[in-house]
């Protein structure tokens, strides 16, 4: 599974698209399993990614940035 995450993303979304992408990397690993990957799109976020990207890591959950130069 594929999930999004974009800084003007909503949590109560179900994260499966850009267009209903989660706000927060954490509500993404929570719905996340082992061999899914999380789609994380540029911007500023208001948490702590790497500890959130070393969770996700540690899960066996594969996350990249998106969009990035």
């Amino acid at each position: 599974m594929i999930w999004h995450v974009n800084p003007t993303g909503n949590d109560a979304h179900d994260g499966r698209t850009g267009r209903t992408a989660f706000k927060s990397l954490a509500r993404a690993v929570e719905a996340a399993k082992p061999g899914d990957t999380i789609l994380i799109a540029p911007g500023a976020y208001d948490q702590d990614l790497p500890a959130r990207l070393s969770a996700a890591r540690a899960a066996n959950i594969v996350v990249s940035v998106v969009g990035s130069e």
